[in-house]
């Protein structure tokens, strides 16, 4: 039976071509090597050394492990139990070798299809060029958006000596005979069950890596085994559009040959789709070579809006355009406004370029090679409304904020705008104005003028309300500032995402730039021919505005502030270039200087002070730096340590208890006298990565420098830039004055020999975007390790296994983490995401004492880099069990708490019922108080430990971290020392009637109500 048979079979309906019932599956798990990188039809990847499969089989609900190759695969009867064997496989992986491991041939249509055409030609270019006065040749990048977040799943069964899959994809092509190939049996034994993907969360082009996963699996398992596959567990990069352009112009500027060039990289997803499934990469099974019937839907063919914005708008005497095509780029329905968007992104970036090198005017010189009269008139009419003046005659502010402006124009034909679905021709101009801080390079999009014009007229139109959100949202996302461990993802993105400008998700931006709209248009009435065109020229012309401004060229969006701070060190220091020859030597040789100084400098008891400097004037630093620098200071819970009780932010006379004494934290508002304002930022970055005070005193480490040291330059600079922008508090704090020998600090030299080291973090390769980041945010900025792991005899965190495992705040046990925590309900990755960004989690309690601040200053933090945290924080746990695994867990323990009641009783259980149990107990009462959480669930009743628990008894919880929380009444006035003693062992034994009673209460209760309460800051 052929493929097309079992397709219409399939869609004829479903009987029994549905899939076995859900409770017979199994959930499959692959372990992907930690390097994948496809390379024009080729897979460099790891490969596997060894793995301890006989943990992973004596897991329970395991059904197969089977190593192939370098394929690894789990199935298991539920995911937990999946990625729990995976976990105890342990593998280990080599790198790859820098040649591909590996060949395997591409199939003939995808080799076929690997031409390049001649989209446009005239005039003799290559003679143009030799008669130049001037030449330049730059290549362009454009990532297409949308990409990454692709994945499928298939189902195999293997039984009776046959396999049926069942996979989203309507065109299976070769799969039949792949599969044949990897299990080693006839293709009249398999069977193909295919449907049309129903929604965004089926892909069917990477249906077949699915497919094969599942079907190897099943087959060594002899069941029903479902598989899903991520794109980027398949090494499926965002695809770049490549473009180099070639151009010569004459002695008086006129732009005489104009070479064009452009192609999809094939490393990206193209690859992966169209490659063999990965299954027969890793396994090292020869794939058929036969055909694949390309997906007419897949292909960039022509005559669509790609094609026609790969030609320039412009007129030229020699011409030459050609492009490779590649089958699978672009294939979103967005596609033609990607493809668009690259194209004129490359031409109106490469105009600007002739111009700066040939001294003209971006807006003349374009005007001088456009014969389109309806175009030029409104390149005229956004350059008059914008108040165009030619570049150097405009001014700029000789401050740290750098301003500049940036021209670009498009010309497209867009398919079925009008009426009958007939192209129509559009034009679009902008004018871009932008600031960059010259310290930090973060960019802010002040200002667009922008003009549109179709053939449409008011057919899908846009109110240039609509129009002026469009234009505002597709500037903001150039300058994401992505890709890295330290960008900062947007706490609120607009509802509606343009998905054909390549940004991450979001960013954080402090303004919205203002739009004008060239015409005089009523922005309450008018109408225009509005589409995706009108956004065409916004890449383009806010990178040649960063040039305008810095004199750096960026040539791929989005414009991160991190590359034009590093172009702009380049200008101040271009000598710093070493040539390559010497590089490698002279590389060795400041490396080992590097390591020596900073041993010495760490050892230095005594370090010299910093002079003070005059504090930076009032708009020194830009909006989007002190945006950025926010978020860093929230992150970093600055507010909590350096405020104190009812005092102002950030004025510093918190009192600190340290089991070395009491330590106040400082001032860090930019008041010159009893704060940082006359702190230079070489004073500011050395207090955060070294430990040492602008006048040369060691800080002690309650000031988490060690932490700290691990903010990236980019944040650091960000955070100085917003203290200095905060109002200057005259506050002094009080001084720090501990007992001999700990207030002698050039000790601390010794100490930080020993337990600190100032390198920055790096990123783990083999781990995911998320969990980086939350690691970057947690172990550095976050130091939730300051406090929750244990320390050693000299106040050092103690790292390893014993890393998060539970340490001391303020007089407050901070429970260990992962797999160290006393919690009754295993913590997973949402209940940690709700307890950060809520303050409770339900099956775990609400945040309390010191935690409450925290879990504020979270709240100013973007969700993503919360959920990042947690993500990091979870990883470090067990296998988490499911939700509803942990319900019924949570509900087994109410249980047993009600049955423990019933034993209970006495002055111990009045007290419960008086005070206790019109908050706690579900049952009883009304919910009046905010959320009630359960006691038998909470961590504290089952610690080692009952200080957290007399903590709360004592103070209350006066200023929960949330209002949804309501607060919690303090009890240390108004029961006695002998009531709480009881309160506190009726707790125990009705809430956690596993755990043995704790010692000592008595006196632990008189420590705690001797030791100062916990005030909070703010």
């Amino acid at each position: 039976m052929s493929g097309r048979d079992d397709l219409v079979m399939a869609q004829a309906g479903p009987g029994a071509w549905q899939p076995p019932p859900e409770r017979e599956w199994l959930a499959g798990h692959v372990i992907r090597p930690p390097v994948l990188a496809w390379q024009t039809g080729t897979l460099r990847s790891a490969r596997l050394i060894d793995c301890d499969e006989t943990a992973a089989r004596a897991l329970p609900g395991v059904a197969t492990v089977l190593r192939r190759g370098d394929f690894l695969g789990i199935a298991a009867d539920a995911a937990p139990q999946a990625l729990q064997a995976a976990n105890a496989l342990r593998a280990r992986w080599q790198a790859p070798p820098q040649a591909a491991a590996s060949r395997m041939p591409l199939t003939r249509s995808l080799a076929r299809s690997l031409t390049r055409r001649i989209v446009a030609q005239h005039g003799d270019a290559e003679q143009a060029m030799a008669d130049a006065a001037g030449r330049s040749a730059q290549d362009y990048q454009w990532p297409l958006a949308g990409l990454q977040a692709a994945g499928c799943t298939a189902i195999a069964d293997w039984r009776d000596s046959a396999l049926r899959v069942w996979l989203p994809s309507r065109r299976p092509g070769a799969l039949r005979a792949e599969l044949a190939a990897l299990l080693g049996i006839g293709e009249d034994r398999i069977t193909l069950i295919c449907w049309q993907a129903p929604g965004n969360d089926e892909d069917p082009l990477y249906a077949h890596h699915a497919a094969a996963d599942a079907a190897l699996l099943a087959h060594s398992a002899g069941r029903v085994v479902r598989v899903r596959v991520e794109a980027h567990e398949l090494g499926a990069m965002q695809a770049v559009v490549n473009t180099h352009i070639e151009s010569a112009w004459t002695r008086d500027g006129e732009i005489a040959a104009y070479a064009v060039n452009s192609a999809v990289d094939a490393r990206g997803s193209a690859a992966v789709m169209h490659a063999p499934p990965l299954a027969l990469w890793l396994t090292h099974t020869p794939a058929p070579v036969c055909e694949i019937e390309p997906d007419a839907s897949a292909l960039h063919g022509a005559g669509d809006a790609g094609d026609d914005a790969i030609l320039p708008p412009y007129r030229f005497d020699s011409l030459s355009v050609a492009q490779a095509d590649l089958p699978g780029q672009p294939r979103t329905p967005s596609t033609p406004a990607q493809a668009a968007r690259a194209h004129v992104f490359a031409h109106e970036s490469h105009l600007d370029e002739v111009a700066a090198a040939s001294a003209q005017d971006p807006v003349a010189l374009r005007l001088r090679h456009l014969d389109d009269a309806r175009g030029a008139g409104l390149v005229r009419r956004v350059a008059a409304q914008a108040g165009w003046q030619p570049r150097g005659e405009r001014a700029q502010v000789l401050q740290n904020v750098r301003r500049g402006r940036g021209f670009a124009y498009a010309s497209t034909i867009e398919a079925g705008l009008a009426d009958g679905g007939q192209p129509v021709h559009s034009w679009s101009a902008w004018v871009a104005e932008v600031e960059v801080d010259a310290t930090t390079g973060e960019v802010s999009v002040t200002g667009v003028t922008l003009g549109h014009d179709s053939d449409a007229g008011e057919q899908g139109g846009a109110n240039a309300v609509a129009l002026q959100h469009e234009a505002a949202r597709a500037a903001q996302q150039l300058t994401v500032d992505g890709g890295r461990f330290d960008s900062w993802p947007a706490a609120n993105l607009p509802a509606v995402r343009d998905a054909s400008v390549p940004a991450l998700a979001g960013a954080q931006l402090p303004e919205v730039p203002e739009v004008r709209i060239a015409g005089a248009l009523s922005p309450a009435s008018a109408t225009l021919g509005t589409s995706a065109a009108a956004t065409l020229p916004a890449a383009p012309a806010v990178a040649n505005a960063i040039f305008d401004a810095t004199g750096v060229r960026l040539r791929e969006p989005p414009f991160s502030g991190e590359r034009i701070r590093l172009a702009l060190a380049a200008q101040a220091n271009p000598d710093d270039t070493p040539k390559r020859g010497a590089a490698r030597k002279r590389n060795w040789l400041l490396a080992g200087a590097t390591a020596a100084a900073g041993l010495f400098a760490t050892a230095m008891p005594w370090r010299a002070p910093i002079a003070p400097v005059a504090p930076p004037e009032a708009g020194f630093y830009s909006a989007a730096t002190i945006e950025r620098g926010r978020l860093v200071a929230a992150a970093g819970d600055c507010a909590v340590c350096h405020t104190a009780p009812n005092g102002a932010r950030n004025a510093g006379g918190q009192a600190l208890d340290t089991p070395f004494g009491t330590i106040y934290s400082t001032n860090i508002t930019p008041d010159v006298e009893t704060g940082i304002g006359n702190w230079s930022y070489a004073a500011f970055e050395r207090a955060m990565r070294q430990g040492i005070h602008r006048d040369g005193r060691h800080l002690y480490p309650a000031f988490p420098y060690t932490a700290f040291a691990k903010t990236s330059d980019g944040d650091l600079q960000a955070l100085y830039a917003y203290l200095m922008a905060a109002e200057p508090v005259r506050a002094k704090a009080p001084e720090t004055a501990l007992a001999f020998p700990y207030n002698l600090r050039p000790l601390m030299a010794g100490w930080n020999l020993l337990f600190h080291s100032p390198k920055p973090f790096e990123a783990n390769p083999a781990r995911s975007a998320q969990w980086n980041r939350g690691a970057y945010l947690a172990e550095g900025l976050g130091h939730c390790s300051a406090c929750h792991s244990p320390r050693n005899a000299l106040g050092a965190e103690q790292g390893g296994r014993r890393y998060l495992g539970g340490g001391e705040a303020e007089g407050w046990e901070a429970p260990a983490l992962g797999k160290l925590s006393h919690a009754p309900v295993p913590w997973t990755e949402q209940s940690l995401f709700s307890y950060l960004r809520t303050g409770y989690a339900p099956h775990h309690g609400a945040a309390a004492g010191p935690m409450a601040p925290v879990i504020e200053e979270l709240a100013l933090l973007p969700e993503d880099d919360v959920r990042a945290i947690a993500h990091y924080v979870a990883s470090f746990g067990d296998a988490q069990p499911d939700a509803a695994a942990a319900s019924a867990q949570a509900q087994q323990l109410e249980q047993r708490s009600a049955e423990a009641a019933r034993t209970l009783g006495g002055p111990a259980a009045r007290l419960y019922q008086n005070a206790c149990a019109v908050c706690h107990q579900g049952d009883q009462g009304i919910r009046q108080f905010g959320i009630k959480p359960s006691l038998a669930l909470n961590t504290n009743l089952h610690g080692d430990k009952p200080d957290n628990l007399i903590r709360v008894l004592l103070d209350g919880i006066p200023t929960p971290g949330t209002s949804d929380l309501g607060y919690m009444p303090a009890f240390g006035e108004s029961l006695d020392d002998h009531q709480l003693t009881q309160l506190v062992h009726y707790l125990r034994k009705r809430f956690a009637p596993d755990k043995p009673a704790w010692d000592n209460v008595d006196d632990t209760l008189a420590r705690l109500r001797a030791a100062p309460a916990h005030q909070p800051t703010h």
